[in-house]
């Protein structure tokens, strides 16, 4: 997982959250009414994916796209029109979250702060393929970050292999460079570049691989 800057909101946004955000507020704040219908943030789904180049927020793998209110309506409904409240999610991480939002809160993909960005909370491990919780966090941050991890279930099977393909590739660019060759070593590495792009899938894991290997300068 890493940040990414969803940039400014798109046109029409302001008007859809002016007139529809008040009945989400009578909803779920006050109790009256039922649930409203709309679903206006859909129209604006192809500005997510622009902004997210395509990737899930969470397990940086393209998927079905789907419109992810991070902090959940029913417990948020100020925010449900948004943009600071939205990402691209897949079906499945979209699934898995629900509604839930636990008091530590969870880990932001769009966090300004250097500090509370995704980078300062997750590693991941190149041989497995698993992410955890940096071991020098503080308690209430290692918490947050396993919470997520375990409530999104982002070290599940697939996830796994996936991450272990996309280093497994990366090795066999490697093998198949030829030893001394400059022009060779620049291919090489021009690929790297390209491979641990933040708008191609899973460049998190791949960047941790990138520095093991030394090649930290081509990012």
């Amino acid at each position: 997982m890493h940040r990414v800057d969803r940039g400014p909101e798109p046109n029409g946004l302001k008007e859809v959250r002016e007139r529809y955000t008040s009945g989400w507020v009578r909803c779920y704040r006050q109790g009256k009414g039922s649930r409203p219908s709309d679903a206006r943030w859909r129209t604006f789904r192809d500005d997510l994916s622009l902004a997210f180049n395509g990737l899930c927020a969470y397990r940086e793998e393209r998927s079905s796209e789907e419109v992810e209110h991070f902090r959940p309506v029913i417990h948020f409904p100020e925010l449900v029109y948004e943009w600071s409240n939205r990402l691209l999610a897949c079906s499945a991480c979209n699934r898995a979250k629900g509604i839930q939002w636990p008091c530590m809160d969870y880990v932001d993909p769009c966090a300004e702060a250097d500090e509370e960005r995704p980078e300062a909370y997750f590693i991941f491990d190149t041989l497995d393929g698993t992410i955890s919780p940096r071991r020098e966090l503080s308690p209430e941050k290692y918490d947050r970050a396993a919470t997520m991890i375990e409530d999104l279930k982002l070290n599940g099977r697939q996830h796994l292999e996936n991450r272990k393909e996309a280093v497994a590739a990366l090795s066999i660019l490697k093998e198949v460079a030829v030893p001394g060759n400059p022009n060779s070593r620049k291919h090489l590495e021009e690929a790297y570049t390209h491979f641990s792009s933040r708008s191609n899938p899973l460049s998190s894991i791949i960047r941790v691989w990138l520095d093991e290997q030394g090649y930290s300068h081509v990012i």
